[in-house]
């Protein structure tokens, strides 16, 4: 039986596989700082460092196959990619906002992920997410334990799948968003959004506070002939970053942008505020949705948002009409079925 372990090693960091022949490890464990530590079968420690797994660690089957392993070498070098990047953004952090030099500033924003999406529902646009680990997604989740109806329950970016590398990407574009404001010059400089491309803000996570707010309105200035569609659901933060930015009335606001109101209560229209564009509501089921069309709401196919040739990042006057666009709920059947019987409930008493 074949036996691995991957290490960081600059000795054999071309290879990162070395075949182990004492007997004794049933898998390797791949630390970031460099050493390889030993572990049995049943991750108890197995030599002279007595230690516990890193944070970071990639673990290999003793019976792992070629591909099972090509893959556990991705895992290992991009672990060690993103280790890097938080431990260097948080150095800079960690000075404050007011002692960051002009080159850490910009450090910082060159640490900030914006994504392209060369496939899923939105192929063709680029991100800038955020973390759904904020105290206001966290504390929306929660809330979700208690009502099935709180679609923050159905939070896809929280799921533990997901969390590898795009959670801790996300959660440093999070915190250096929301700790120091910058100017659009700054982000000029920083970050690579073509004339004319889509951005998506918040495909994962919400805003986390007022600077972060302000930031997003400040990457909106810095690109003029981009469009934006700027989801949210945090209304006071969002609130106070347009307040703070000036933005009193809806004739203010960026003109290469929508702002897109995610409703809190699947199947429930949240009240738009003063500055939203429209709505977004998920819809429990085909019926629902399509009751939802029949009175007016305008609908998404939630596959690819090409389809509709991407209207929720097109600003344009709808005639002073603020739109629901209806999505509806992707799950399993007996979630499904209990969001069903709460949804019942709830418009049964009005």
């Amino acid at each position: 039986m074949r036996q691995y372990i991957i290490t960081s090693g600059p000795a054999d960091r071309a290879d990162m596989i070395r075949k182990l022949t004492d007997g004794k490890h049933a898998f390797g464990v791949f630390f970031t700082p460099g050493v390889c530590r030993y572990f049995t079968a049943d991750g108890r420690p197995n030599g002279a460092e007595e230690t516990t797994p890193d944070r970071d660690a990639v673990r290999i089957p003793a019976d792992a196959d070629e591909k099972a392993i090509k893959a556990a070498r991705a895992r290992a070098a991009g672990r060690e990619t993103v280790r890097a990047i938080e431990d260097a953004a948080a150095a800079i952090l960690e000075k404050g906002p007011a002692a960051t030099t002009a080159a850490d500033r910009l450090a910082l924003l060159r640490f900030v992920n914006v994504a392209y999406h060369s496939s899923g529902k939105i192929e063709g646009c680029h991100s800038i997410d955020s973390t759904a680990g904020c105290e206001f997604c966290e504390k929306t989740r929660a809330a979700a334990a208690e009502n099935v109806l709180i679609i923050c329950g159905m939070c896809y970016a929280a799921a533990d799948a997901y969390k590898e590398f795009s959670w801790r990407r996300h959660t440093l574009n999070a915190r250096i968003l929301s700790t120091v404001l910058f100017t659009p010059e700054e982000f000029r400089a920083a970050f690579d959004i073509p004339e004319g491309a889509l951005v998506r803000i918040n495909e994962d996570g919400d805003t986390v506070n007022e600077t972060h707010a302000r930031n997003i309105l400040r990457i909106m200035a810095a690109f003029p002939g981009a469009r934006f569609g700027y989801w949210f659901k945090n209304v006071p933060a969002v609130a106070a970053g347009l307040q703070a930015e000036g933005i009193r009335t809806r004739a203010d606001r960026p003109k290469n942008a929508r702002f897109v109101q995610s409703s809190l209560l699947i199947g429930f229209r949240a009240a738009p505020v003063w500055f939203a564009d429209c709505t977004f509501t998920v819809y429990p089921d085909a019926e629902t949705t399509a009751a939802a069309i029949a009175e007016g709401a305008w609908a998404c196919n939630g596959r690819r948002c090409r389809a509709c040739g991407y209207w929720c990042y097109t600003p344009e006057n709808n005639g002073g009409i603020i739109p629901d666009v209806a999505e509806v709920l992707r799950c399993g059947k007996d979630a499904r079925a209990a969001i069903m019987a709460a949804y019942t409930e709830k418009k049964a008493r009005g």
